[in-house]
């Protein structure tokens, strides 16, 4: 009806929606009065007209336009407007809603004339959710400190009851089945494309497909893009570590359809226009000493932390980078030879590694995990948690049941480390609101 972009909106607009009496219905409401900023239940209900369109088929919410008896767009009316309003809103929304909305979710502030830049309207531009059903907790004296759903029902917004929940479920459960097939494809085909190393050697492989997909192509602009945005994550308090951005800066990628491969030493990436990433990352160590009658792989359970750790902060970066929303499916695996011997020394040099008995190797079968990439991009404590979930499977197929570097409850010892490394891993977790673990090596 309105005939343009949401970002291109403007006053016009919403004056021709007056004069054609624009009725309100599934993707269109109006509202008089910004009711939502008076207190925590105005929040509660923001929450859920935002939420009930999100669950139908997206829509645009206009605050500061009269309605005619038949909810009809009348005349406008002017509401206040300012910075720490958005932020009100935006922030109560944060709150109450999850999961969170998808990236392209937009709110703007339309000022009425310039001459009252402090009155205006406020639009709410809201996606189809690929993500729903999304969930309401309301927080205000009217609220029941509990989780409610709500859709948008021709011009009316209701609360969903059991059947109906239930069946916006089972739509998402049939999505992730087949979002399922698509992580497991993408980690078999870009592990085939990466390089293979040498026979004896080992390495990890990270890959992270999200269910919001991202709508990037691959030219110019883009791999300068990636350029800048591997040298962001580079400076200090940026990544637990800049190892892998360094290692994949200064490489010429490698471009196929929707897809392209940078490698560098000791690590290899495939970025997907999507915004999914597979992270593959030598794990190799000198051999054994010359006491073992065979030059027997080592495998030191630090160095395999840390990379797990790194390579999926650098793919959920990624991916939030690319314009990737919702869900993140990761997988991770190991390869390596069918016996290694286990080095739980530390990286910063203060022990020496005295190899024992080889253990055989159970690694291949990937393990997975899902989180909402949100969050593990907010801060660090969801990433690190993953990471250390993660690290837990892998560490299992050799026979390990605990980390080393990562702790159960999400903490890093980071003094393992070696010095550089060190210095960025405390560097991020201080930038992140997080602290170091103390104690023992």
């Amino acid at each position: 009806m309105l005939g343009t972009d949401f970002e291109d909106l403007d006053r016009r607009h919403l004056v021709e929606l007056c004069d054609l009496h624009a009725a309100e219905d599934v993707d269109l409401d109006f509202k008089q009065d910004n009711a939502y900023a008076k207190d925590a239940d105005g929040l509660d209900e923001f929450a859920k007209d935002v939420t009930a369109m999100a669950n139908a088929r997206g829509g645009l919410i206009v605050i500061g336009v009269t309605e005619n008896d038949q909810g009809d767009a009348e005349q406008l009316n002017p509401v206040a407007i300012s910075d720490k309003l958005h932020n009100q809103l935006i922030q109560g929304l944060r709150s109450r809603v999850f999961p969170f909305l998808p990236p392209d979710f937009r709110m703007r502030l339309i000022a009425d004339s310039p001459t009252t830049p402090e009155r205006g309207y406020i639009l709410v531009g809201i996606p189809r959710s690929s993500v729903a059903p999304h969930a309401v907790r309301p927080t205000g004296g009217k609220g029941q400190q509990r989780y409610g759903y709500a859709r948008r029902l021709g011009r009316t917004t209701a609360w969903l009851d059991e059947s109906e929940i239930a069946a916006l479920y089972r739509d998402r459960f049939k999505l992730a089945e087949d979002h399922s097939h698509r992580v497991t494809a993408q980690f078999e085909d870009d592990g085939e494309w990466l390089a293979t190393p040498a026979g004896g050697s080992m390495r990890l492989d990270v890959s992270l497909v999200p269910t919001g997909r991202a709508e990037r192509r691959i030219d110019r602009t883009f791999l300068q893009e990636v350029r800048g945005f591997l040298g962001t994550l580079a400076r200090p308090g940026a990544a637990p570590s800049a190892a892998l951005s360094r290692g994949l800066l200064g490489h010429a990628p490698e471009i196929r359809r929707g897809r392209m491969r940078i490698s560098g030493p000791g690590v290899h990436a495939v970025w997907h226009s999507d915004g999914s990433a597979h992270l593959q990352v030598d794990l190799t160590t000198d051999p054994a000493p010359a006491s073992q009658d065979t030059a027997t792989a080592v495998l030191n359970l630090t160095l395999l932390e840390s990379r797990v750790l790194y390579g999926l902060h650098l793919a959920c970066a990624y991916a939030e980078w690319a314009g990737a929303y919702g869900d993140a499916d990761v997988l991770a695996s190991t390869s390596s030879p069918a016996h290694v011997l286990l080095d739980r020394t530390p990286l910063n040099g203060t022990a020496r590694f005295v190899p024992g008995m080889p253990v055989s190797s159970d690694a291949g079968n990937p393990c997975h995990r899902i989180g909402y990439l949100e969050a593990l991009c907010n801060g660090s404590m969801q990433v690190r948690a993953m990471a250390h979930d993660l690290c837990t499977d892998l560490l299992a197929d050799y026979g390990v049941y605990e980390p080393t570097l990562l702790r159960s409850d999400a903490t890093v010892r980071s003094e393992r480390l070696a010095q550089r490394e060190r210095a960025e891993m405390e560097a991020w977790l201080a930038s992140t609101s997080g602290a170091a673990a103390p104690g023992g090596l």
